[in-house]
């Protein structure tokens, strides 16, 4: 096993691409090392996209998901987007035509998907969250196309803050969530729906989905492949996760699975380079893509690269780290928790770890800032 050791973490510059949170761990751990790194990210703070689910539906609750780098992070933050990646002259190119230079990279890119693909200032990103919050307060029918953990999460917001709506789950999965989930915990997250008056149709696919906007008050008849018609005054899209490879496209192509992942090794090192990591959603590991699994990751990570600078054995990412399937925020009060094993956890445990705050003020204490109130 290796050493985990800081020493000489402050002899080579880390650079690390992506600042959500998995990047976000792995820089606050760096900072506490005293390591030379930079963390570039195209934003200006971190969107806790966790919460978006509550932020396009509270009113007021937006500004608690965005959270400004440069307090916590100073010098080490580098607002910029990045446009390509030379590995043999260890260079990242901005968008802007600024070349910053690594003795090891990191990329934490992660993904695009429901609630994720939000961009900006603080400022935008709040004021586009407050526009969806008065086109679905405006809404009396509300239709959720997807019915993973966000779909699931989104509808029981709406259902919880707004009772008096319709709220209706599109899936084109035979059952919520993923085909991974287990009976017992699918079967706690209908139950939980239906007690909020929420209807789910289950393996039916959505047709025109295309034509409906996405978040847009108006009045639209959702049509499904088994030919039913459901209206709809707003649609919710809550389908689809691809990897932010916009980063490391052009320069590490050869290193990217058909669906844009990075390939990584045991070690989360991007097969075939040295010194260069990924992690998180961009990478093909096979763990859920997950907040939860990137900053156990970021962990790994931190310790293989004291261990690469000095020259000891990495670590091997182990699935067993993973001790959590998933846990789902139903509103404010309700959630399921359950371990890999099955096991659902006691209901308290997950209202008080995520729901009721969906989890924003531990994210702003990591980041030792206040949370607005």
């Amino acid at each position: 096993m290796g050493s985990g050791g800081s020493s000489h973490l402050e002899d080579k510059h880390v650079l690390i691409i992506g600042a959500g949170y998995g990047g976000v761990q792995l820089a606050l751990t760096l900072m506490k090392k005293k390591a030379n790194f930079t963390i570039v990210d195209q934003k200006e703070c971190l969107h806790h996209n966790v919460a978006a689910v509550r932020a396009i539906i509270q009113p007021g609750f937006a500004k608690k998901t965005v959270i400004p780098y440069e307090p916590t992070f100073g010098s080490h933050f580098r607002r910029g987007k990045v446009t390509k990646i030379d590995v043999e002259t260890k260079k990242v190119t901005l968008e802007d035509g600024t070349e910053l230079t690594y003795d090891i990279l990191v990329i934490a890119s992660g993904s695009f998907g429901p609630m994720k693909e939000i961009e900006g200032s603080c400022e935008e990103i709040i004021a586009k969250y407050s526009k969806v919050v008065e086109q679905v307060k405006e809404s009396r029918d509300v239709v959720v196309v997807g019915g993973g953990p966000v779909g699931v999460e989104v509808a029981a917001e709406v259902a919880t803050i707004y009772p008096d709506k319709k709220v209706t789950v599109i899936h084109a999965g035979k059952q919520l969530i993923n085909p991974e989930a287990t009976h017992k915990f699918v079967e706690k997250v209908t139950t939980l729906l239906k007690d909020m008056h929420v209807e789910v149709l289950i393996d039916d696919i959505v047709e025109n989905l295309d034509e409906l906007p996405d978040q847009v008050r108006g009045s639209y008849e959702v049509k499904t492949q088994k030919g039913k018609t459901v209206h709809a005054d707003i649609v919710l899209k809550c389908t689809g996760l691809k990897p932010n490879s916009s980063s490391y496209s052009n320069g590490l192509s050869s290193h990217m699975t058909e669906h844009g992942f990075l390939k990584v090794n045991e070690y989360l090192e991007v097969e075939g380079l040295k010194e260069v990591f990924a992690f998180g959603d961009c990478c093909n590991s096979k763990e859920p893509k997950l907040a939860y699994v990137a900053k156990l990751q970021a962990d790994l990570v931190a310790k293989n690269l004291a261990n690469l600078i000095n020259k000891q054995p990495l670590d091997p990412w182990k699935s067993d780290a993973v001790k959590i399937f998933m846990g789902l925020s139903m509103g404010s009060r309700h959630g399921v928790l359950a371990l890999k094993n099955g096991y659902i956890l006691p209901e308290f445990i997950i209202v008080n770890v995520k729901s009721k705050d969906m989890m924003t003020g531990s994210y702003f204490k990591d980041m030792h800032q206040q949370i607005p109130v």
